[in-house]
Order: structure tokens, then sequence, then C-alpha cells
């Protein structure tokens, strides 16, 4: 059997690693040039269900490369309003010295491509595919072409794949948008930063539409290129932020950080401190797009998985595990000899629930009202 992953990404990676693992012929093809590339996010909440699937997928060489580039736990998730007065926290117990329960992005997409290297091909845009009675060809943007077998959709929230394959799917914008940043974890900023924020993940509000994220991203063992920080994300519609998405996306890291400290003028001492301390050049905007129902397809030789068939807004801390879920399900039916239908099947109804979960609690956390 050979294999074609679109994209990448968490869920790609992972799948590719299940199926070498299992001596299955994959290759991976990332339309970016390089890993260090596209900035997506900072810090990742691995659940249970995600360890679950590491586990499952992945050699002990890399899980425990995985492991050790993982963050240190937290055991808290709280939330406050502007000027720090708690309005709810979860203590968690504190997990075991080889547990993962949050990542660093970067770090653990490289430590997915341990042993890769031989099947990973990046600066490949993916433009079209024909399915043929024996498997399937693809096109790419440079005029080279790939045959497989079967050809999975990884490539995340605009998949390509998708838009052929699902060309009526809606995506859907919920209006909100994200500026995210990393607070560098000096001696200076550990003394300002709120304990709570040095815990686990803590959420802030206005009771105006803004809100501001803080996550701990402390690693076990560092990349080279940065070390430990406080990831802040501001959020807020176009209306709050005081800007259109034409300006908010041409705008360089430094007027986006501008924006963030703005909305915080007159938030407790410490947020705004924490905000003041930020890596400037770190800020970029991201736009918040949900999917409201997963949809069916039939196909011999095509599927998907991730934000390619189910994307969700971040409010249930669940799109990287469910990808995660994804390809430990999708890695068993390629290797057992299922068909493409029994984990298409599968994947809609556990999608499903984890889409319908983001949906509710981005109604809550940001003050938005999505369609039906």
């Amino acid at each position: 059997m050979r294999v074609a992953i679109m994209g990448a990404g968490i869920g790609g990676l992972a799948l590719a690693q299940g199926l070498l693992k299992a001596g299955v012929d994959v290759t991976v093809f990332e339309r970016d040039p390089s890993p260090q590339y596209r900035k997506q996010g900072y810090r990742i909440h691995i659940s249970p269900v995600g360890e679950e699937a590491l586990a499952a997928v992945l050699p002990d060489a890399v899980r425990r490369r995985v492991i050790a580039t993982a963050t240190q736990p937290g055991d808290l998730v709280a939330g406050f309003d502007a000027q720090l007065n708690t309005q709810f926290e979860q203590v968690f117990p504190v997990a075991g010295p080889d547990s993962v329960t949050s990542v660093d992005r970067y770090a653990f997409r490289r430590a997915l491509m341990t042993g890769l290297d031989d099947v990973l091909e990046f600066g490949k845009q993916f433009t079209s595919y024909v399915e043929t009675p024996d498997g399937v060809e693809v096109a790419f943007a440079d005029g080279t072409s790939a045959v497989a077998d079967v050809l999975v959709g990884a490539d995340g929230v605009g998949s390509r794949v998708r838009g052929s394959l699902l060309p009526d799917q809606d995506v859907v914008d919920i209006g909100v948008r994200c500026i995210y940043g990393k607070v560098p974890l000096t001696p200076a900023v550990r003394a300002i930063a709120p304990a709570a924020f040095l815990r686990g993940f803590c959420f802030a509000s206005d009771g105006s539409g803004l809100g501001a994220a803080f996550g701990p991203v402390v690693f076990r063992e560092a990349p080279a290129e940065y070390g430990d920080y406080l990831m802040a994300v501001l959020t807020g519609t176009n209306e709050v932020l005081g800007t259109s998405d034409e300006e908010l996306f041409a705008m360089s890291p430094a007027d986006l950080w501008g924006i963030v400290a703005r909305s915080v003028a007159d938030w407790h001492p410490a947020i705004r401190s924490l905000v003041d301390a930020a890596e400037v050049d770190a800020a970029f905007p991201i736009t918040l797009r949900t999917c409201i129902d997963v949809p069916s397809w039939s196909s011999e030789h095509v599927t998907l998985l991730g934000d390619a068939v189910h994307p969700m807004t971040p409010a249930a801390g669940a799109g990287a595990n469910t990808a995660l879920w994804d390809a430990a399900r999708l890695t068993r039916a390629l290797t057992s000899g299922e068909d493409l239908a029994s984990y298409q099947r599968d994947m809609i109804a556990n999608g499903q629930a984890a889409v319908t979960e983001s949906l509710e609690n981005a109604e809550r956390l940001f003050g938005v009202s999505i369609p039906a």
C-alpha cells in the first residue's frame, strides 16, 4: 500500500509515524518550504485522548522525544475578570513525569518529524487529484505528480483536498480574531506574573467582548531557538479590536502588539506589565473558523483527518487531540484491512461531538452567536 498525506501538521505527522511503524509506504507532502514557516499558535493542550493516540501510533524513540520536549504539566484552569478577580477555577492532579499534557507547537511538530526525513517533502503545493480504478493520481503546483493507493487530506482548515472532495462543505468564520504573543519567562516576568498564570491555562475578560488567555510553556528540554515563555493571546471581534481584517492582517508584529497593549490599558497592572514584557516580534493574528456539521462522503481512495474535515474553535481544547484520535483510528483502518468507510463513520461521530462542544464553549467564552 502507498499512502500520500497532504499536510505535515500534527495529525498528518502522527498518521505518518503510525503507518511507517507498520511498514506502510507513506509520503508526506507539505506546501510550506520548511517546518519553521507557518505560525499557527504556540501552546497546545494534550488530553488523555491525545496521549492515548500518541501511544498507539508513535515508535518508542519518537514517543520518548515527544515526552522529552513537552512542557512541564500544569494543574489549573482558571478564569478572571480584567482586575484579576477569580471567576472560576479547576485544579487537576499533577501529571506523572512521562505524561504529556501540553506542548509547544513548534517543538511538538519537530519531535513528530523524528525519523521521517525520507518521507517528508516540503514545498509541495497540492492542486488536484484524479481517482483511478487502482488508486489516485495527485498533481502539484510545481508540475510534479504522485501516485498512491490512498490520499489523505491533512492540510488544515483551508484544505484543498476537502475543496476537491467536498466542494459544498461550509466552514464558518465565527467573527473572533486572536492576536498571539510570547512573554519570555525571565526572572523579572516570573516575579510579576500572577501565580495562577504559571500553574496552567488562565483566561481574563473585561465583559465587553475582549479576552486575554495566558498559558505557561516551561520546557523539559527547550528547543535551540528559544526558552520558556508565557503564551499570551488577545481575543475579540473586529469591532472590539477597532480594526478591519484588511488592516489587521497587514500589520507589523509591533503594531499588532500595540492593539494588545491598548486593549488592556485599564486592566490589572500585572496583566499590563506582562504585555509590556512580551517579545513584540512574535505577534501574529489568526481567524477562528469552524464547521457546524461534520460531512460524510464516499470514496475508496480519498479521506480526510483533523481540521481538514472538522475544523473547530479552540474553546474546548480539542482540535489537536481530535486530529490525533483521527490519526490513530485511520492507522488502524489502513493496517488492518478495513475499508475507509469504517474509519469515516467513527471519525464523523467522534469529530461531531468535539465540534459541538467547541461551539457551545465558544458562544460562552467569546460572547458570540454562531449560526446553526
